[in-house]
């Protein structure tokens, strides 16, 4: 593909090339942006590509950071089914069909890349749950911190994984209390660490929680939790989604029917099912119930349905019959196929759309130069708007400013605008309402990347901007003289 189409992509690349120059004298950024380097819980997209830009362009270190995510999660999960004695096929095609979830085509690069990691370390603990304190307090130290520096929400993941593991360990409840309270001990350097960040850190743990009692809220939260957050583009999309959905619920269905009749017959639930049973529903929970706002990051509750059914593969029985077994492998591959065949007509289609709104790169521009994405409209039966922070390639190939650069009007990452930036409009209102912007008190502001204006905005822009290029939806326009 020409781009690969994700909503926050663009800015990720964009500021590593800013990153770049301002840690090296900023010659070309400085006048516009500063740095400021800290231990946020985010930097899982950093830590890994920016070595790379030493190397290569910004858009091939992208397409190796998602291969590195790819990669990961290939080995992540036949681990992951090992550890918890479960064979490696035909559940390890189950990951196809979410590779490309919907927070990987939202951008959540450090997110996505922490998932496997979480994989891995859950996987560890579990090994490693009857080694002595000492041992448990290195492994899980390490692993909790390296999580938390790539990203917040796994790293959270992995102390309830842990928590789940001591729960089912624990012969009483006397015991269980008991084991907990060590288990805080052996994890303090991780609990104190987390406490930092949200007491001390750049946005304190506060959220609204009275959207809670939203009912469209909820049909979108079981919508995402049906399809394992794998319908984002087109309704279309649900057809694979459907199969693939119901594919599991039969699965899941038999295997429940197992370990009931197992306890049944033996009184108790093997401990290695019990902690993903446990952890599965401690994460639905949090799924519905989570405020949308974790730590400082939007989107906290949406990014977990593609988690949950990784926890949860390890406990689908596939058929003992080999006829059987057979027909779920050819069927599991079939829907995995159609997954296959539907990404790539959508994701080529996205990318098209990413490619005609860089048709404005043949013009050119002075470098410095402030550019908007003016875009009145939002996607039509799309989740993802892929063009949302397209503009910042008008900054990577042409030196211009995106002034709608989200990363950099935040302390979540580090980029920020300088306080010599000239004045501009309110991030959110550049992205969801540029129709209310007022013209006159950002005169700043030289060019606008148009994408599906009417004639009513167009009369609108005509006061102070001209059309200088323009081709299918997108239209460049120019600030007018004073």
């Amino acid at each position: 593909m020409p781009y690969l189409p994700t909503q926050d992509g663009p800015s990720h690349i964009y500021n590593l090339v800013i990153l770049r120059d301002l840690l090296n004298g900023g010659k070309e950024w400085g006048n516009f942006f500063s740095y400021h380097l800290s231990p946020l819980p985010n930097l899982g997209f950093i830590i890994l590509a920016y070595p790379l830009l030493s190397f290569f362009t910004p858009l091939v270190v992208e397409r190796i950071f998602i291969s590195i995510y790819i990669a990961l999660l290939g080995v992540s999960v036949p681990v992951f089914l090992r550890t918890f004695e479960k064979p490696i096929l035909p559940a390890s095609y189950f990951i196809f069909p979410i590779i490309f979830n919907y927070t990987l085509l939202l951008g959540f690069y450090s997110y996505v890349v922490a998932v496997p990691l979480f994989l891995l370390a859950f996987s560890m603990a579990w090994r490693i749950r009857k080694s002595s304190a000492s041992c448990k307090f290195i492994c899980f130290n390490i692993a909790g911190l390296l999580l938390f520096y790539i990203h917040l929400i796994p790293f959270v993941l992995f102390l309830l994984s842990l928590i789940a593991i001591t729960v089912v360990e624990s012969t009483s409840n006397r015991k269980q209390i008991t084991n907990l309270l060590k288990l805080l001990l052996i994890i303090t350097p991780s609990i104190l660490n987390l406490f930092c960040y949200l007491r001390f850190g750049p946005n304190s743990f506060i959220s609204d929680f009275s959207y809670l009692l939203s009912a469209s809220r909820f049909d979108r939260l079981l919508s995402d939790l049906f399809y394992f957050s794998a319908v984002n583009f087109f309704p279309w999309q649900m057809l694979p989604a459907s199969l693939f959905t119901f594919l599991i619920l039969f699965l899941g269905y038999d295997s429940a029917k197992a370990i009931y009749k197992r306890r049944l017959q033996v009184g108790y639930v093997v401990a290695s099912e019990k902690v993903l049973i446990y952890l599965s529903l401690f994460l639905t929970l949090i799924y519905f119930l989570a405020p949308f706002r974790f730590g400082g990051g939007d989107g906290f509750n949406i990014r977990l349905p593609w988690v949950i059914l990784l926890v949860l593969l390890p406990l689908l029985r596939i058929p003992e019959s080999i006829l059987f077994r057979r027909i779920v492998t050819i069927v599991t591959v079939a829907i995995v196929s159609l997954f296959f065949a539907f990404n790539a007509v959508i994701l080529w289609q996205q990318s098209g759309q990413v490619e005609m709104f860089l048709s404005g790169l043949q013009v050119e521009l002075p470098k410095g130069t402030l550019v908007m994405t003016y875009k009145p409209k939002d996607p039509e039966k799309t989740t993802v708007d892929v063009l949302l922070h397209t503009a910042s390639y008008y900054g990577i190939f042409k030196g211009c400013v995106d002034v709608g650069n989200y990363e950099a009007a935040t302390d979540l990452f580090p980029v920020r605008f300088n306080k010599t930036m000239p004045v501009t409009p309110p991030e959110r209102q550049i992205s969801y309402k540029p129709t209310t912007i007022n013209w006159a008190n950002y005169p700043a502001i030289e060019y606008l990347l148009g994408w599906e204006i009417d004639s009513k905005e167009k009369e609108g822009l005509n006061k102070y901007y001209r059309i200088i290029w323009e081709k299918n939806q997108f239209s460049m326009w120019q600030r007018k003289a004073s």
